[in-house]
């Protein structure tokens, strides 16, 4: 049975009622967005990125103060110079993409929740998203994290409901579909982690499992397609214009920094353990059941199904296991695992 509610069942108050408190979040949510100052150096650093795209006309390479900058691919730069064409230059339209997808993310794993499990835990996976001081903040930031959060978040989500009703096909498809989008699109935010980090957790989970059905249900010729026509474009005329693009990108970027302390960013093994403490309030004694009670074996379904709730948990402590051993290390890193968070949370509270 399918668990979404019809909006003309519901009672018209209650409908209404849904309604005002949606419009009443989305105006908290943007509504404060232009009163402070960019933040230095990363929020200004990223505004006036995508501000020299809007002045020089030169979308294809990035530059800082006149010159190349190759530390990150050019969706978020795009996004912004687009704000600044449309809206101008302002505070707040300098932060809109960051707020735009932080509000979708919320939305999203409400969304996602409530598709896997029914209304009541889709209610309690959006409040736990949006009552999580950590990602409301870093919604309300200029930085790229929130941004590969949100596509990584929606790889995540679009394979979850694939592979739920792996008889569906149609419905299927086109979810894998979004899915593979999803994962240029965060290739495109913040480079390989977009595909890297969720196609290992699947990798993993196969392993782990024993069943090779899920991989026969990728959808590889349309969803490789996709990716390659979204995701490879820029990153093949980008090196074509400046050949020196590809190895600082490529190898520096990922495999330097990650090894080796070039960035002048050390932190010890314990370095995220305060941060997701602090990321997960006021939720932390549900985050600990829930990590607790995903040490099993993930259920074998008849079917194929996955086993969404032990992958979710896959996917939070992976994540969170890969930057710990990095070399380089910011607060802001393991922002994606926080919506799985909220998902789980949001179910174990609508079980209640």
């Amino acid at each position: 049975m399918d668990p979404t509610p019809d909006p003309a069942r519901l009672p018209p108050r209650r409908l209404w009622g849904l309604l005002a408190l949606g419009l009443l979040f989305t105006v908290v949510w943007f509504g404060t967005i232009g009163h402070r100052a960019l933040f230095q150096t990363d929020e200004g650093r990223y505004a006036e990125i995508a501000r020299e795209m809007v002045q020089s006309g030169n979308w294809l390479t990035p530059r800082l103060d006149g010159f190349k900058y190759f530390e990150k691919p050019a969706l978020q730069y795009w996004a912004t110079a687009l704000s600044f064409t449309v809206f101008g230059e302002h505070t707040w339209s300098a932060r809109l993409y960051s707020v735009v997808t932080g509000w979708l993310t919320v939305l999203l794993i409400g969304f996602t929740a409530l598709r896997l499990w029914g209304p009541r835990a889709g209610w309690c996976a959006a409040c736990v998203a949006l009552s999580s001081l950590y990602l409301v903040i870093m919604a309300h930031f200029n930085t790229l994290d929130i941004g590969v959060t949100f596509w990584m978040t929606l790889n995540l989500a679009a394979f979850l409901l694939a592979q739920s009703e792996p008889d569906r096909i149609p419905r299927r498809r086109a979810y894998m579909y979004v899915s593979w989008v999803a994962s240029a699109l965060a290739v495109m935010s913040k480079g390989l982690i977009g595909v890297v980090l969720p196609g290992t957790v699947l990798l993993l989970y196969v392993l782990i499992q024993r069943d090779v059905r899920i991989l026969k249900r990728l959808h590889y010729y349309g969803g490789v397609v996709l990716f390659v026509l979204v995701g490879t474009p820029w990153f093949f005329w980008v090196t074509l214009r400046n050949p020196e693009f590809f190895h600082y990108f490529f190898i520096y970027q990922h495999f330097d920094r990650y090894l080796d302390n070039t960035a002048h960013r050390p932190g010890p093994l314990w370095y995220f353990f305060p941060i997701l403490l602090l990321g997960v309030l006021p939720w932390v004694r549900e985050a600990a059941i829930v990590i607790r009670k995903g040490f099993r074996k993930p259920r074998v379904d008849p079917e194929g199904r996955v086993d969404a709730v032990w992958l979710l948990w896959l996917y939070a402590v992976f994540i969170f296991l890969f930057f710990s051993f990095s070399s380089s290390k910011l607060p802001s890193y393991i922002l994606p695992v926080m919506p799985a968070f909220a998902l789980l949370i949001g179910l174990a509270r609508g079980l209640d």
